[in-house]
């Protein structure tokens, strides 16, 4: 039966027939399959589906021109009825759910293998990759919810079918969008990170709408950018950590906030449109519908955070340089919360930890700049932003003096776990420059409508030794 395999292209290919039937996959019949295969011998004929089933099937029988009847029938009956043959014999197993392989398949019908005339030697004796016929179907409506990325196709896959199905619809909507716009070619858009971000937020909000109980739980979600066109295979994993889907499930409880940073990271960019010679092909290049071109620069950013197994450094640069925004000597209310959030979900940094940095920055901005002890000019240094660790520390053991002075009382206990520090001599804080960050956009935020912040100068750019980039 069709079922999901823990292989990426089988289970996207039982997501779409899952999708297309309305059923689950343990429903399917054999009539089921029979007019699914009937459907998409039809489909794969079409013209936009040729040159970019190439990047899916390398040579497969869909995208020869030449090829003999009797080989075209030979090939579409081993990728779609091979389920019904006997098992191999010698018995072997599919290499993908382990039941009883009914046939073995090179390149042209399963991605990411190597040629039938490269193959010259097998498990068993026999070249190339055994495989029942039920996966074998299923791969063959995977790129049905593929869309063509930087020339190579991207869809999604996750350890939760549930995932899979709703990851896998959206971008089966998207297609839909690319095939109603032209007949001819299947276009080519670009940002990858951009295209799965943007359709994994809009999954998250889609289950604001099922009741708790029936929603999937949260895991990591996984946007494959493979093909093996040309000489030899191209596979790029993009993996969406849980705690982003966490924090996207809960970004509605600060307001407008998270919209807000969201929306204003897209850009559009113009797509160069290319002059085709004349002795090319006199139709215009597809287009691709025009909510597929933008780039969102948080969305890649992330994107490009999450290539590496440990992304957290890179985390908190982006939550500088998107969510602790103000303009001038102005923050909105709020921002250091939705900040403080991402830090914890997506950068992995402790609550406490992050409560400390806040009571240091609430303690600041009640008695030094919004109290009546006329010191506000003691905090001028971390509006300089030019302040090494050491110059941190002095400056906040200053602080502390003050306040200690005031009758509000800083714990350097405080002070050393806002900083991550073992103790006095540790100078390990190598994210101290996000804690001034941190404590600067509170202050802002605390004393927005106080002209007292007239009196020190605005906050200079975030210092370059953050590492910030779009």
């Amino acid at each position: 039966m069709i079922r999901y395999t823990g292989n990426p292209y089988v289970d996207a290919g039982t997501a779409v027939l899952e999708l297309r039937l309305q059923k689950p996959c343990s429903d399917f019949t054999d009539g089921d399959l029979a007019s699914q295969a009937e459907w998409i011998k039809q489909e794969y004929r079409k013209k936009i589906w040729r040159s970019y089933l190439t990047i899916h099937f390398t040579n497969c029988a869909w995208v020869q021109h030449k090829i003999s009847p009797e080989k075209e029938q030979a090939y579409i009956a081993k990728v779609l009825e091979s389920y019904k043959s006997s098992p191999l014999d010698p018995r072997r197993s599919c290499a993908f759910c382990g039941d009883p392989a009914n046939t073995v398949a090179d390149r042209s019908h399963i991605p990411l293998l190597t040629g039938e005339t490269v193959m010259v030697a097998g498990a068993g004796g026999e070249p190339g990759l055994p495989t029942c016929g039920y996966c074998l179907f299923a791969i063959h409506f995977y790129p049905l919810a593929t869309l063509k990325v930087a020339g190579r196709p991207l869809f999604w896959w996750a350890f939760n079918p549930e995932w899979i199905r709703r990851l896998t619809d959206r971008f089966r909507r998207d297609v839909d969008k690319v095939l109603a716009a032209s007949t001819e070619q299947f276009a080519n858009v670009d940002w990858p990170s951009t295209r799965l971000l943007h359709a994994a937020r809009e999954v998250v909000d889609g289950l604001e709408n099922v009741p708790a109980g029936r929603r999937p739980s949260l895991g990591d979600i996984i946007g494959i950018h493979a093909t093996n066109l040309g000489t030899q295979p191209n596979y790029e994993e993009i993996r969406i950590p849980s705690g982003l889907l966490e924090f996207w499930s809960e970004a509605g409880t600060f307001g407008p906030l998270y919209r807000q940073v969201e929306a204003d990271a897209w850009e559009t960019r113009e797509r160069k449109v290319r002059k085709l010679r004349k002795q090319q092909s006199k139709a215009k290049k597809a287009e691709p519908p025009p909510e597929l071109v933008r780039r969102n620069r948080l969305f890649e950013a992330l994107g490009n955070a999450f290539v590496s197994s440990d992304y957290r450094d890179e985390a908190k640069q982006i939550a500088v340089r998107y969510f602790l925004r103000r303009s001038g000597r102005y923050a909105t209310s709020g921002t250091t919360a939705l900040a403080e959030f991402f830090l914890e979900k997506v950068a992995g940094m402790e609550k406490q930890r992050l409560e400390a940095i806040r009571q240091i920055a609430d303690l600041i901005a009640e008695e030094l700049i919004l109290g009546k002890s006329g010191n506000v000019r003691s905090v001028e240094p971390l509006f300089r932003r030019r302040m090494k660790l050491g110059e941190f520390l002095r400056w906040l053991s200053q602080i502390q003096r003050r306040l200690s002075d005031l009758g509000r009382p800083l714990s350097w206990d405080s002070v050393l776990l806002a900083l991550d520090l073992a103790g006095d001599e540790d100078r390990t804080a190598k994210d101290f420059w996000l804690v001034e960050e941190l404590v600067l956009i509170r202050l802002l935020e605390r004393a927005a409508k106080s002209d007292v912040l007239a009196e020190l100068p605005e906050p200079e750019a975030v210092p370059p030794e953050t590492g910030t980039t779009e």
